[in-house]
């Protein structure tokens, strides 16, 4: 396996970890937390693991293995992002899938 090869793999497991983190913070609530982590919630777990990818994307940009964007760019694919959920949450509402709260 390469250095880059390893580094995205790492960024793949961190996508992984989110996942999980997310599932337990709806699960069982974001305030709550696992009872082996007393000191942190769910909350902090999922953004512990956001930061964690973003380093890993960082590095892999830091070592030529991604270009990555520029910061007008990030925040372009963000807004279109916001505004794709909305559109399609509207859409669920419409259907009578989605509940107003």
């Amino acid at each position: 396996m390469r250095k880059n090869e390893y580094l995205a793999l790492v960024a793949m497991e961190e996508c992984a970890e989110i996942q999980q983190a997310i599932s337990k913070a709806l699960r069982f609530g974001f305030d709550d937390h696992h009872p082996a982590r007393a000191n942190e919630t769910n909350e902090e777990q999922l953004l512990t693991e956001f930061y964690q990818l973003t380093a890993m994307m960082e590095e892999l940009q830091k070592q030529g293995v991604i270009k990555g964007f520029t910061q007008d760019q990030i925040e372009d694919v963000k807004r279109k992002k916001i505004e794709k959920v909305y559109k399609y949450m509207d859409y669920s509402k419409e259907k009578a899938l989605l509940e107003e709260k």
